[in-house]
């Protein structure tokens, strides 16, 4: 205790006589100290070191040396300079290497105890990211020889120095990222030895000139497994708490939040619990250099009365990263990295610095980090890292899509081409078939005109026909009043002459109507055979204009000669149809002329004697004289037969009519003489009617007329 104090006491002797020194002139300095110190030149030339250090000069005139005899390693150029030390270029004449020679400022034994810790855990990690310490010397004055970060130029082949990250900023966001991946790999590799830096900061990380890498140096606040710390001689602030003092070291700006609060004095790197303390300590540090390499600043800055470390104690998470100090974007899934190793809570953050490596790696490299699990994201990074097969595969997959399109349109024009070829035989086909039904069409409005000029005829005879049955009738009347006012005997048989009459003319009034209705029947048949013909005509003009357009693709036509002749099968087929239908219109006709027939002979009676001893005739039972149902002309005249007992004399109604001056039949027993008509003697004083198409007999004898023969029905039209 008492040497420890003797030497804290000669220390401060010492720093009273460098700092009166120091106000001399430079030039005074080597004449002042060897007149303080005349029996210790070492010390002479380690006091002069320190004063130039201090000012961060070169030494003038002869370069003084360290080491055993004080000629191994000959100083050179002052490299930095701190509160504690100073690192000089030094060359190592015994090894004829350059290397880099930290020389701390006080002799006091705090100050060897930790230059030997710092040895210690610096020697004890072996990594191309970590400065080497070669040798330390614990003497008077206490130095460490360390690995001398330069490089030779590959043009010159001079020594180029490297710098801090301080001031040898990233050139790029890429860059950035790199130092801090070679930083992270030196940082696992202390900590598979046990070694835990606490002070990671871009001071504290060496770049290299040429390959641009990057190195952790300055061990200073490192704890080691190894090393017995004294923690009286550790720099720091030492502060109260619940669980035990607690000691807040480190550099405030980038302190992590349980760093700024205080950590034990107790920590025991050999500890599970102080272990994971001390990796989120690191862990954190990665964060923070991060954060300064890519935004230009450090996480934590003084603000109006508060310190940096107390900004940090809050907790509160650093501002948000969005662009780099050069204004580049910060990539999302970058930010994601920097933001969990800062997390404020130190479960949230990385549990190894390997992890933050690897996620680097991954970011450089383009693959998947622990945040990109979308298939999307995992997919757009395949695609950066594989350009030129991505390309390939884009150039395939378009040529490949290309050619599905081209052949697709192909088979799709093809297919077209067939179809419109198809679709113009069917047209063909179609306008053939029109004009087979046009011509159809015509032939059937001449047929139907032909039997509306027919039917027109016929219902002519028949006009003519029903005048003449009127004019007959009249003269029925005037016979049968004439017979009235002449004979009161032929009273009653008048009288029921009268009632056939009148029955006939009812009669007579239905066919007429029959004959109207049939022959409104035909007009409307007449006018739908025009419509049909007008419709014709307008299809036949329509068909005209597509044969015009037709005759273009009459080469075309050739080729469907086939299926036009199965056209025409089909035309001839609905030309026998037509004909079927004008067949049933005829079968119609003689179902009407049956009608009509059965009418007429429905009422005929078979036999009968009048009341005034008349001979039996064969009438009907109306008494209505047949109608010309054929296509033939009404008779041009009527010849009388034999004259009747009351002078009326008889017509022939018959198609072809009595002959001329045929002579009468002999008279009845009744004095009545018998009728031209082939089946019966009309009563007396009525004219019998012919009911065939034939003409009646001369004379008929009693024995037929009471055989009661009905006539011969007329034959269809």
């Amino acid at each position: 205790m008492r040497t420890r104090l003797a030497n804290e006491a000669l220390d401060d002797a010492l720093d009273e006589v460098l700092a009166e020194i120091e106000a001399s002139p430079r030039g005074a300095w080597p004449q002042l100290l060897r007149l303080r110190f005349p029996n210790d030149p070492s010390l002479v030339k380690q006091a002069l070191i320190w004063l130039h250090a201090g000012r961060g000069d070169d030494l003038p005139g002869t370069m003084p040396s360290l080491g055993a005899g004080g000629d191994r390693f000959e100083l050179a150029v002052v490299l930095d300079s701190g509160a504690t030390a100073s690192v000089w270029k030094a060359y190592d004449r015994k090894l004829g290497r350059h290397v880099a020679i930290k020389v701390f400022h006080a002799r006091a034994s705090s100050v060897i105890q930790q230059s030997l810790a710092e040895a210690r855990a610096s020697s004890e990690v072996i990594s191309e990211h970590v400065v080497r310490v070669h040798d330390v010397h614990d003497a008077d004055p206490p130095y460490l020889v360390l690995e001398l970060v330069g490089e030779h130029e590959p043009g010159g082949g001079s020594l180029e120095l490297g710098a801090s990250a301080a001031s040898c900023r990233p050139r790029d966001l890429a860059e950035a990222v790199r130092w801090v991946r070679d930083v992270a790999r030196g940082v696992c590799d202390a900590h598979l030895h046990n070694v835990f830096h606490r002070d990671l900061k871009p001071h504290n990380v060496l770049i290299t000139p040429v390959s641009r890498r990057a190195k952790i140096a300055d061990f200073g606040l490192a704890i080691s497994a190894t090393t017995a710390t004294d923690t009286s001689s550790s720099p720091g602030l030492v502060l109260g708490g619940p669980s035990g003092p607690a000691r807040i070291a480190g550099t405030p700006e980038y302190m992590a939040p349980e760093q700024a609060r205080g950590l034990p004095l107790s920590l025991d790197a050999r500890d599970a619990a102080c272990r994971r303390t001390l990796v989120a300590v690191d862990v954190w540090g990665l964060g923070a250099l991060a954060y300064d390499l890519l935004s230009g600043a450090p996480p934590w800055r003084a603000e109006a009365g508060s310190a940096a470390w107390e900004i940090a104690a809050t907790g509160r998470p650093p501002p948000r990263l969005e662009r780099t100090a050069a204004g580049e974007p910060i990539a999302p899934r970058l930010r994601k990295i920097v933001e969990r190793a800062l997390a404020p809570v130190p479960a949230d953050r990385y549990a190894s610095a390997s992890e933050i490596a690897d996620e680097l790696d991954a970011y450089l490299a383009r693959r998947p980090t622990s945040f990109d699990r979308g298939a999307p994201v995992r997919f757009w990074l395949w695609v950066k890292r594989n350009p030129h097969l991505t390309v390939t595969a884009a150039v395939a997959l378009s040529l490949a899509t290309m050619s599905l399109a081209a052949y697709r349109t192909v088979v799709g024009l093809r297919e077209r081409g067939r179809e419109l070829a198809a679709e113009i035989r069917q047209v063909e086909r179609d306008k053939q078939a029109l004009a087979a039904k046009a011509q159809e069409a015509r032939r059937q409005l001449d047929d139907t005109e032909l039997n509306l000029k027919t039917q027109t005829a016929s219902l002519a005879a028949v006009r003519r026909t029903l005048t003449d049955t009127k004019i007959e009738y009249q003269t029925i009347v005037a016979a049968k009043t004439r017979e009235l006012e002449t004979a009161d005997a032929a009273t009653r048989q008048l009288s029921d002459q009268l009632t056939a009459a009148r029955n006939d003319r009812d009669i007579a009034e239905k066919g007429r109507e029959l004959y109207e209705t049939f022959w409104n029947r035909a007009r409307d048949e007449a006018a739908q055979a025009t419509t049909e013909r007008d419709t014709a005509r307008h299809e036949r003009d329509a068909a005209q204009a597509e044969r015009d357009q037709s005759a273009k693709d009459r080469d075309a036509a050739r080729l469907a000669r086939t299926q036009a002749e199965r056209a025409r099968d089909e035309a001839l087929a609905d030309r026998d149809r037509e004909a079927a239908a004008r067949h049933r219109i005829e079968v119609d006709l003689s179902q009407l002329a049956a009608e009509l027939s059965t009418l007429r002979t429905s009422g005929v009676t078979t036999s009968g004697v009048t009341p005034s001893g008349v001979a039996p005739n064969a009438v009907t039972a109306s008494s209505v004289p047949p109608k010309l149902t054929s296509s033939e002309n009404a008779p041009s005249g009527v010849t009388p037969s034999a004259a009747t007992a009351s002078g009326v004399p008889p017509r022939a109604v018959s198609s072809g009519g009595p002959p001329s001056g045929s002579p009468p039949s002999a008279a009845a027993a009744g004095g009545v003489p018998p009728s031209t008509t082939s089946s019966a003697v009309a009563p007396s004083g009525v004219p019998p009617r012919a009911t065939s198409n034939a003409v009646a007999p001369s004379a008929t004898t009693p024995s037929a007329a009471a055989a009661n023969i009905p006539a011969k029905p007329p034959s269809p039209p």
